[in-house]
């Protein structure tokens, strides 16, 4: 989706890794600097030819911008806080690579969410797990004691949220012990509502959400309402109510026309089962660049 006569200047992504080599762009360049950390939201979509892409790529500007990209695909918010498992992102936060950023751009959470959905019913010795352990309910499970709704385990959504809004507190805790950041605004997103659907990204990475269903026998007429309880659920119970300051959340539902449960393969705005295509992208980056206009007081 291409830029206005508003917003001409295309956001230009650059890997961490690359700020490293020689000739890496000069941030000083750009009038915002941004430090950006996530999922395959902000790094790849999918391992088909020619259609990768990402919302960092599909996002413009009012004023000339770079995102330094800490993004790795499947990264979960523990993943992505942790100076052993993303040395780089420590760096430019709290390390020698520290400097004034415009803002912390974040789009985390979706697979934190996606991993407990997996959780299998029973571990790895078939015993069943208790319902504080996964997020779905089985059968024998579903409208009991332990639902918060037919499907979903309460105390297992509990201890999900729980364990989440620790990982925003250590967030905020390496923005308050940066040298430079430590009021730099945090602009993060919701995710919009994907359909568990048979479509991977390629080479045995996903679906994500299908196979989860099935293995605790979802009715398939339930899918698409289940699914969207869990992101409205990530969204309102989780992101937007992380309880650290200047923290701002894009909300971008009901943004992309949603595929079918029978679409095996790419739509207009959903590449796979949990990626939007790059006009995809275009459409949610619009209401991202609407937070950061907002927070950062630009047009």
């Amino acid at each position: 989706m291409p830029g206005s006569a508003e917003r001409p200047n295309r956001l230009k992504p650059v890997q961490s890794f690359e700020m490293m080599r020689e000739g890496a762009p000069i941030l000083s360049d750009f009038d915002l600097q941004c430090l950006a950390q996530g999922d395959s939201w902000f790094s790849i979509n999918t391992l088909r030819p020619f259609s990768g892409s990402n919302l960092l790529m599909n996002m413009w500007l009012s004023r000339s911008a770079i995102a330094v990209d800490c993004a790795d695909p499947g990264d979960t918010l523990a993943h992505m806080l942790d100076s052993r498992q993303d040395p780089l992102f420590y760096s430019f936060l709290v390390g020698p690579h520290d400097q004034a950023w415009s803002v912390i751009l974040l789009s985390g959470g979706g697979n934190d969410l996606i991993d407990a959905i997996q959780t299998t019913p029973n571990d790895a010795n078939g015993h069943r797990r208790p319902p504080n352990d996964r997020l779905l309910l089985t059968e024998d499970e579903w409208d009991g004691p332990d639902a918060i709704s037919t499907f979903i385990s309460r105390p297992g959504w509990t201890a999900f949220t729980r364990y989440m809004l620790d990982q925003y507190r250590a967030l905020d805790f390496l923005r308050r012990i940066s040298a430079q950041n430590q009021n730099t605004p945090i602009i993060t997103h919701t995710y919009d509502y994907a359909t568990p659907r048979d479509s991977g990204a390629g080479l045995g990475r996903g679906p994500w959400l299908f196979p989860a269903l099935q293995v605790y026998g979802i009715p398939e007429d339930d899918w698409i309402a289940l699914a969207n309880e869990f992101t409205d659920r990530l969204a309102d119970d989780v992101i937007r109510q992380a309880g650290i300051p200047n923290f701002h959340v894009a909300d971008t539902r009901d943004t992309l026309d949603p595929a079918g449960t029978d679409d095996d393969g790419a739509t207009a705005d959903w590449e796979n089962e949990i990626h939007p295509t790059a006009d995809g992208y275009g459409k949610l980056g619009v209401k991202v660049v609407d937070k950061i206009a907002e927070v950062l007081h630009i047009a």
